[in-house]
């Protein structure tokens, strides 16, 4: 084994950050449930150099070593190591199929719902679909052990920045840092006094909170798929929700967290709902600029005051999420055997609110 205690590239690998193993343990449990692949495709509208963005997509996947990861089962438990090969980006040209959206839809959707061999299979993958002269789409997949959200965000962004360089416009940032960021963070927390302190903090907020109920009655299982429904709001929207939750001293996602966790109480019907809120804890350390699997989503408990006025409620929502985000790095599936809530009927939240502010 290698002296380093971080050395990915080894073939006896690492153990997993507790931000893993979580979703490691989901996956075991139903390997056959591809719904931790996080895919996604942005449409791209008028003229473009395929063969500068075959090659941004190339330096963004270069200089993403979780794009190379690969992960197995051990008797010591799960291990995770850096394959030597990385992704590659398929084009595929749909100018002469009758429809070529039904036809690059099918696709990626094939490629989304199918489950990984995470011991051999790339954890991402990456197309180009050519629909017409001025239309495309870029679609990326990548496994939930490798990234989260804004992990995925970061990707995203980055090959749109070397893009730009190659065609003209301003040079590349500087390029992501290594994996092994997020390896050294992981260590350092679970050595460190703050997290039984965390816990202690957690078990505390969390003393005599009701079971964890769902939309919907019966236990919560996860599906293999999920239904999507959009709606675009009006920019006024937008500037009139920022113009009151300024007044209120509250930033707009947390004013949107709170009143759906007023909504979903209402909808059922109980004094006191416990919502899941993803928690980034990277920003403003060294993991802003490494995408990782770090996201983690705990408990923010909800009771709404129907007599009480918008903004007094409002505050102490606010309140709650502050404290919530400064010990956010305590796991929840920690804090889920913490409080005894083990088997798929005793969740440790119901519904989760997933506001994205930093994707582009």
């Amino acid at each position: 084994m290698s002296s380093d205690p971080f050395d990915l590239t080894h073939a006896e690998g690492l153990p997993l950050t507790e931000a893993q193993e979580g979703l490691w343990r989901h996956q075991a449990m139903d390997p056959e449930n591809p719904i931790l692949n996080a895919g996604q495709y942005v449409e791209i509208l008028g003229p473009l150099d395929d063969d500068a963005f075959a090659e941004a997509v190339r330096r963004m996947i270069a200089e993403t070593e979780a794009l190379r990861l690969r992960f197995w089962a051990t008797p010591e438990g799960p291990r995770q190591r850096l394959a030597a090969e990385a992704p590659v980006m398929e084009v595929y040209d749909h100018r002469r199929a009758p429809d070529p959206e039904a036809a690059a839809l099918a696709i990626m959707r094939a490629d989304s719902d199918k489950p990984l061999d995470l011991a051999q299979e790339p954890v991402a993958a990456f197309h180009l679909h050519i629909l017409g002269p001025e239309r495309r789409f870029w679609y990326e997949r990548i496994h939930h052990l490798a990234l989260d959200g804004y992990g995925v965000a970061l990707v995203t962004d980055r090959a749109a920045e070397h893009y730009a360089a190659l065609t003209g416009g301003p040079a590349a940032g500087a390029a992501f840092g290594p994996l092994r960021l997020a390896l050294e963070a992981d260590a350092e927390y679970r050595a460190s006094p703050r997290r039984p302190e965390d816990a202690a903090w957690w078990r505390e907020a969390m003393a005599g909170a009701p079971e964890s109920l769902g939309m919907k009655p019966g236990r919560a299982v996860s599906g293999h798929g999920f239904h999507r429904a959009t709606r675009r709001l009006p920019p006024e929207f937008m500037t009139r929700l920022r113009d009151v939750a300024r007044t209120q001293n509250a930033t707009w996602p947390d004013f949107v967290t709170a009143l759906t966790g007023a909504y979903v109480q209402r909808f059922a019907g109980v004094p006191e709902v416990v919502l899941g809120v993803p928690f980034m804890g990277r920003l403003g350390g060294a993991l802003a600029r490494v995408p990782c699997m770090a996201m983690n989503v705990p408990p923010l408990r909800i009771t709404p005051d129907e007599e009480a006025p918008l903004g007094d409620w409002l505050k102490g929502v606010s309140k709650s999420l502050i404290a919530l985000r400064r010990h956010g790095r305590y796991r929840a599936e920690e804090l889920r055997r913490d409080l005894g809530r083990i088997g798929g009927g005793r969740r440790l939240h119901g519904p989760l609110i997933n506001i994205q502010p930093f994707d582009s």
